[in-house]
């Protein structure tokens, strides 16, 4: 065997048995979310320490440790906390994991490539990594926005701008520009407006200017310049160069075509009975670049005025400079976005009931069920067939009519509904009390931002996020801090301060819920632990989650299994991972080591060198533990005999020092949350 892999695989086994007695801090917590543990008798409730509940509430916003200015300044005035965080909220660090956080809770991070099958079609081979994570990324980059510019939290339900990239926005335009009915016949209204309008790939002429492809009065006015089709032929039975994209027998549609020769892949097509696929673009030279799915602006989609013509697929200036995108199909909130059409599609049977429930449980963190339902003004679009069974007319009677808000606008594939049927039925709604007769998504919208429950879902959602379990929604904090969001014109800023300095999170004071649940300290999931390694190490992206992001192989297979918030389909609360089990802590001891060989005696990449193990190891405590100087003398003392014991077992300086960061980074303040 290797004598450095087994030097490494031995200094790992020791590290796991000098820290195994610290994981049995690491209280076990329920696989899901059914309700905290019990706690203890009331009026036996402890507070955590000061060093304890700062660093909690400051790993959860920004993934760092608290300074011991920081712990000094709350051991002297506990309401200091309420400015730290003010300032903890403000830093670029908090933004990424907000932004993490929003894509999560507005269900927008679960989706894969095949999801986006009913709405792309034959455009579905356009969805590369970068523009799957445009996707993810669109309406959690769309929130932080609006939080920073000072909007209401309710305009995530209402808004008509979003984050888009170029990539993006061409992919709004082209799936507006396919009609996709209920039967599942398309259409391509562009082609349709423009009969006789072409496209040609061609290498013959050199290099052509986008400003010339683009320009109606050039003589090379849709003459794209395809540099792959220089050289051999690809195909001797197809036409090598110019290839002429027109609509016609044996063709796709031309916005198919168009759409797949933007993001660089030229649509198959086929000549007689002989199927001809072109070559891609080579890397770098498709109209859409890179930079096209790096360039975030926000952008207001609307719908065109009556003289009005579409946004059209390939108006690349347009779509880099931000311009409005003007569609038939209306976009409006976090629920009509592709990422969430995508994510909780429809059918003939199920006729938009998913796609409203999920809805409600975002917005309102509610579910439709026989005790929420409540009849709406109008029981006109009521399926008969599932009202006439008695267990299902309570649920059905709320739901169907609301569900007619998505029916009345759009078909099951999410394009433009075309049912005049469909068209003439209005929406009406009715949930937990209130009612409303309305008609268009917009006003679906409308109510849903209206809704009382909507101040308590989110504060909710962020409670749970940092506690990893549900809060007491009756404890009479977790109702004052609902009531100071919502009565701050639902300000995010003003209920994040309020909530992460409320004893709720911080643990630091009494409450209902930590009098009958105790405190939970479960692991840090995916999204906590890869900011907090990231944060503390300096390492952008430390697990490789973002696109482009360059991290060894065993690395990305080990975090794609970690335990993460996701939601399942028609529940109501994430569902969390917290239980301290084997599978996580192997895993979280593969990515200490796979950052131990990343940043001790590493080359051009080392921060930490054997020859100078001390600063090495003070940094360990320090800066990837969390400790302060005042309590450092334990864990020095550990890791720094350690680092001896791992030596004196043979071991390499180099390894042993691996092996040291390795324990460090096992931690419960690094693997758990409140530790």
């Amino acid at each position: 065997m290797n004598r450095k892999r087994a030097g490494a695989r031995a200094a790992i086994a020791l590290a796991l048995v000098v820290f195994a007695p610290a994981l049995s801090c690491l209280p076990a917590a329920p696989p899901s979310t059914p309700g905290p543990p019990p706690g203890p008798p009331p009026g036996l409730y402890e507070p955590i320490s000061v060093p304890s509940s700062v660093g909690k509430v400051k790993n959860v916003l920004v993934g760092l440790p608290p300074s011991d200015a920081e712990i000094q300044t709350v051991s002297a005035d506990p309401n200091a906390l309420r400015g730290l965080v003010s300032q903890w909220v403000a830093t670029p660090e908090h933004t990424a994991k907000l932004q993490s956080f929003f894509a999560n809770a507005f269900q927008q991070s679960q989706v894969v490539t095949r999801d986006f099958a009913d709405q792309l079609g034959d455009g579905q081979g356009s969805l590369d990594a970068r523009l799957l994570a445009n996707l993810r990324e669109s309406f959690a980059r769309t929130a932080v926005a609006l939080v920073q510019g000072g909007a209401p939290f309710t305009a995530t339900v209402t808004t008509r701008r979003f984050m888009l990239t170029p990539r993006l926005m061409a992919l709004y335009a082209f799936v507006d520009a396919m009609q996709v009915t209920d039967g599942g016949s398309t259409s391509d209204l562009f082609q349709k407006a423009n009969p006789g309008f072409q496209f040609t790939l061609t290498a013959k002429q050199g290099a052509i200017p986008l400003q010339q492809t683009l320009d109606p009065t050039s003589p090379n006015y849709m003459v794209w310049y395809a540099p792959q089709l220089a050289g051999a032929a690809y195909d001797p039975l197809c036409p090598q160069d110019p290839i002429v994209y027109n609509g016609g027998t044996g063709q796709p549609s031309i916005s198919v075509a168009m759409f797949l020769m933007l993001n660089g892949k030229p649509a198959s097509f086929s000549v007689g009975q002989h199927g001809c696929s072109p070559p891609a673009f080579p890397a770098g030279t498709a109209p859409l670049t890179v930079a096209d799915t790096q360039q975030w602006q926000m952008v207001t989609v609307r719908q065109p005025s009556a003289s009005e013509t579409t946004t059209r697929v390939f108006d690349l200036p347009s779509f880099r400079a931000g311009a409005d995108l003007v569609l038939r199909t209306p976009r409006v909130g976090f629920f009509t976005t592709p990422t969430f059409l995508a994510q909780w599609n429809t059918n003939n049977s199920n006729q938009a009931r998913v796609t409203t429930n999920q809805t409600l449980i975002v917005a309102l963190g509610r579910a439709m069920t026989p005790q929420n339902a409540t009849p709406p003004p109008s029981l006109a679009a009521l399926d008969q067939a599932h009202a006439s069974q008695p267990a299902c007319l309570a649920c059905h009677q709320s739901l169907d009519p609301m569900r007619q808000f998505f029916r009345q606008q759009y078909s099951y594939y999410f394009h433009p509904q075309t049912s005049s049927t469909q068209m003439a039925l209005s929406g009406s709604f009715g949930f937990r009390g209130v009612t409303y007769q309305g008609r268009t998504i917009f006003d679906l919208a409308d109510q849903l931002a209206a809704h009382p429950d909507f101040a308590a879902a989110w504060t909710q959602k962020l409670c749970t996020w940092a506690n990893s379990a549900p809060c007491l929604e009756t404890d009479p904090e977790f109702v004052r801090v609902v009531g100071i969001f919502a009565g701050s014109n639902f300000s995010w800023s003003a209920l994040a301060v309020e909530l992460f300095s409320s004893p709720l999170i911080s643990y630091a004071g009494p409450t209902e819920m930590a009098r009958q649940s105790g405190q939970v300290s479960p692991v840090a999931r995916r999204e906590h632990l890869c900011a907090a390694l990231s944060s503390r190490l300096a390492i952008p992206d430390a697990c490789g989650l973002l696109v482009g992001t360059t991290v060894p192989r065993s690395l990305q297979l080990i975090v794609a299994i970690l335990p993460s918030d996701q939601y399942s389909r028609g529940v109501e609360q994430a569902v969390l991972a917290n239980d301290p089990n084997l599978f996580f802590r192997t895993g979280l001891e593969n990515i200490c080591a796979s950052l131990a060989g990343q940043l001790v005696d590493a080359g051009s990449t080392t921060r930490w060198s054997s020859t100078s193990p001390d600063p090495a190891i003070a940094d360990f405590v320090h800066v990837l533990i969390g400790i302060e100087k005042a309590r450092d003398t334990m864990p020095l003392t550990i890791l720094q005999g350690h680092f001896q014991a791992a030596k004196a077992a043979g071991l390499s300086a180099s390894d042993a020092l691996k092996s040291t960061f390795a324990l460090a980074c096992l931690a419960p303040s690094v693997a758990g949350i409140g530790q």
